[in-house]
């Protein structure tokens, strides 16, 4: 007994045992000879024996399909054959009607006890109105679960006509409708209640179906629904009232008030789906909006993260790759620990590229569009490529040699490449392949798209994957921000969209090729650049020396100051240090000094390398600038007279970078 009322908490649950109860009471009323049991209110006719019936049938599957049992299961199937049952009695009484005569089913139960009872020569067969109800009721209640989940659905249609045919019978018993209410095919009134009770419990059964979720759920559109239904209720039991208050039923019209009634309710239904609909599509929009906003300062903190232990990082790597070349420029090149320091100088290399993959992530790489090669870019990361799709995938990188350059910042490059891999991971959750394949294309005066690009010569970069592919929907809507697959907390939808937007930016094309089940390719087409056009290579031999000129050399790491400040002097400059910003605008004033260059950290406390260098435009505005960094979020002030270099660097790179400033020369492509 604690179980079933425990079970009966659920509402539809409970609708169908007051149901179930219902009827039973009136098959009693009916063997115990109870009139009260059968018609509860003194007026109208009697619940006949078979409705009661129909209400068990109806009342038990309702109780078994309320908690949604799983397909093949002995409570669905069983409430799914009462279902049926109770639209085939509903069926067969309607033929009854339609044929003007009897089966004799109604006869079955107590047949002395229905002609005793029975009012206007009506011994036992159901209201016609009432095998609508059961036609209509035992249909949605077998058709329930029937169709996809979020796919058409039999129910979708079925509850909302369920709800209309309740509707319609209670307006039918308030109004006198002869159809609903005649003599010879009366409604009982007790017979409206337990329709009532038993089509609302379908309601509550499947709150995510019309009409019910225009008025549950947590959304703006429910809330609002709820707020109104009373609006509902009011324009139902108006006409009610107005019986109530003359005290006489009121036939003449009645249809007519019935059909306005019905309009008026299913208008009233259909602003609600309306509006619910446009505030719950803006709550969603709102919360998807405040997504993107968390996931975006996420990743915001993540780059702040990764950019102040890479500055911190890059400062000791700094340090370490000056000391050894200092080293290495006192023992001499036939000195026999020359390979250690080697050794130290590759180990400290790879950290900086393992530094500078991770700010690739960050996105906190300094932008440089220059001449790079796309097969030594891939290859640099090709390691950090296996590392993140996982062991379950098979990755292979071919290469085409002696490609021509392209023009494009190396770092997003690399960024669009690891998100392709790291999409195409995505897409292959029981595992797969993945290949990487880069070479030159030339495109014809005739050439057509795809890809819709001049004439020339191009690095085609293609991503192939075998994985679950791609709608031509979803490719449709593949580049657009923020669009994506994945659920909710599990993409952003910037991928696809940032890779456009390097690719383009570089005067490229990327396109889809996919379909489902059959994996997808991405692919990149970047102008190769022309032989004329290409960056100068970087002059062989000695570094360039200096002949005393002086560098302000502002750094506020000591360690990375007195290295450089030693490999500086030791090729021929004069060399004043300085901790901060205050302190080199100190130094540069000082009565006496002549700076020819300054070389300054970009980030320092209370005041930047940016700022500095301004101030001391304002009092020498041809002044060599060369701004250094472990990482920057902001790109460097531009004019002729600035240059930038990261960190960790060579001694050769400070050397040569020095010399460019002070003689005005072109910069050589940045390089570590």
């Amino acid at each position: 007994m604690a179980g079933i009322l425990s079970q009966a908490r659920n509402p539809a649950r409970l609708a169908g045992a007051c149901t179930v109860a219902a009827g039973v009471a009136v098959l009693l009323g009916y063997t115990a000879g109870i009139r009260w049991l059968v018609r509860p209110v003194p007026v109208g006719p009697f619940m006949v024996p078979l409705t009661a019936v129909t209400f068990v049938l109806a009342g038990t599957s309702l109780w078994l399909l309320a908690p949604r049992p799983a397909a093949g299961t002995a409570p669905r199937a069983a409430g799914q054959a009462l279902g049926w049952l109770v639209a085939l009695v509903g069926a067969v009484v309607l033929v009854e009607y339609g044929a003007g005569r009897g089966t004799g089913i109604d006869l079955l139960l107590f047949p002395d006890r229905m002609r005793a009872w029975s009012t206007g020569g009506n011994a036992g067969q159901p209201g016609l109105y009432a095998a609508v109800a059961f036609v209509t009721l035992g249909t949605t209640l077998a058709l329930l679960d029937a169709g996809p989940r979020h796919g058409p659905r039999p129910a979708r249609l079925l509850l909302p006509a369920t709800a209309l045919v309740t509707v319609l019978a209670i307006l039918g018993s308030a109004y006198d409708l002869s159809f609903v209410t005649s003599p010879t095919i009366g409604l009982a009134l007790s017979t409206d209640a337990v329709l009532v009770v038993l089509a609302a419990g379908l309601l509550l059964a499947r709150p995510e179906l019309p009409p019910t979720r225009v008025f549950r759920g947590p959304g703006p559109g429910a809330l609002a629904g709820r707020r109104l239904a009373p609006v509902l209720a009011l324009v139902l039991f108006a006409g009610i009232l107005a019986i109530l208050a003359s005290g006489s039923r009121m036939p003449a019209g009645g249809l007519a008030i019935t059909a306005t009634t019905m309009l008026l309710l299913l208008v009233l239904y259909l602003v609600f789906v309306r509006a619910g609909a446009a505030l719950d599509a803006a709550q969603r929009e709102r919360e998807r909006f405040m997504r993107q906003l968390e996931e975006t300062e996420r990743l915001e903190a993540l780059g702040i993260l990764a950019g102040g232990v890479a500055h911190d990082f890059n400062n000791a790597l700094a340090t370490i790759l000056g000391t050894a070349a200092l080293v290495a420029e006192d023992l001499g090149p036939d000195h026999p620990s020359q390979p250690d320091i080697e050794r130290i100088r590759a180990s400290a290399q790879r950290s900086a590229d393992l530094t500078s993959q991770l700010l690739i992530f960050a996105r906190q790489e300094p932008r440089r569009a220059q001449a790079i090669d796309v097969a030594a870019a891939l290859r640099g990361i090709e390691d950090l490529i296996r590392r993140t799709i996982g062991e379950d995938i098979d990755f292979s990188c071919q290469l085409a040699d002696h490609l021509a350059p392209v023009r494009i910042d190396r770092s997003d490059l690399e960024q669009v490449i690891l998100n392709l891999a790291v999409n195409a991971r995505a897409a292959m959750p029981g595992g797969g392949s993945l290949r990487i394949s880069v070479g030159a294309v030339t495109l014809p005066d005739a050439a057509t798209p795809p890809p819709p690009l001049p004439a020339g010569r191009y690095v085609h970069i293609a991503v192939t994957d075998t994985g679950t592919g791609m709608s031509p929907e979803v490719i449709s809507h593949a580049f657009e921000p923020f669009f994506t697959t994945k659920p909710v907390g599990q993409g952003t939808g910037l991928g696809l969209a940032n890779a456009y937007g390097v690719v383009t930016q570089a005067n490229g094309h990327i396109t889809l090729d996919s379909e489902p089940g059959r994996g997808t390719t991405v692919n990149l087409y970047l102008p190769a650049i022309a032989a004329a056009d290409r960056d100068a290579p970087a002059p062989a031999g000695a570094a360039p020396e200096g002949h005393a000129e002086t560098i302000l050399l502002v750094e506020d790491e000591s360690a990375v100051r007195q290295t450089v400040a030693r490999t500086l002097t030791r090729h021929g400059y004069r060399v004043l240090e300085a901790c901060s910003a205050d302190e080199a605008s100190a130094v540069f004033h000082r009565p006496g000094v002549h700076v020819d260059a300054l070389l300054t950290d970009v980030t320092m406390p209370r005041s930047s390398g940016y700022q500095l260098a301004e101030r001391l435009h304002d009092v020498a505005p041809d002044l060599p600038v060369i701004f250094m960094s472990g990482y920057t979020a902001t790109a460097p002030p531009g004019g002729g007279t600035a240059r930038f270099i990261c960190k960790p660097f060579s001694a050769r790179m400070l050397l040569t970078t020095v010399h460019e400033a002070l003689t005005g020369a072109v910069p050589s492509p940045t390089a570590r």
